[in-house]
């Protein structure tokens, strides 16, 4: 591959990376005014993965106990996830993602799924599988 052709990845990537995260502040802030990326990450985590510790959500994201407190309590003050006794270890809690919060980022889920669509409704639908296909390659080699 050229110097050039290495370049236009770069970039592109750069763009999209972006792009995607102008699309992803969005959808937090319909979640709820005011919750932060880190945060609504930490929420679509608890979708997927929760119930969990809060010390596993400081390890998943690289981030210090005080910053998951912090987001913690913002999140369950919303009412986007409570916190239960973890039955494995009393002195422990877990957190859960509520029915609230996982309407709302189903929600948004729905939305930013639609605004993808929409940007690709011109593209050749054999277009749109390669890229899928070059972006799972592209993850899936780089997954750490």
């Amino acid at each position: 591959m050229s110097e050039q052709d290495h370049d236009r990845v770069e970039r592109e990537l750069s763009l999209l990376i972006r792009q995607y995260r102008t699309l992803m502040v969005t959808s937090a802030s319909t979640v709820h005014t005011g919750l932060e990326l880190s945060a609504y990450a930490t929420l679509r985590l608890l979708d997927t993965d929760g119930p969990l510790r809060a010390s596993t959500i400081g390890e998943r994201f690289a981030l210090d106990k005080s910053t998951v407190s912090r987001q913690l309590s913002r999140l369950i003050d919303w009412g986007l996830v409570e916190r239960t006794p973890d039955p494995s270890d009393g002195r422990a809690h877990l957190v859960a993602i509520t029915p609230t919060g996982h309407d709302r980022l189903t929600g948004v889920s729905n939305d930013r799924k639609q605004e993808i669509r929409r940007l690709l409704e011109l593209w050749d639908e054999k277009d749109v599988a390669e890229f899928g296909r070059l972006l799972e390659l592209f993850n899936r080699t780089n997954a750490g």
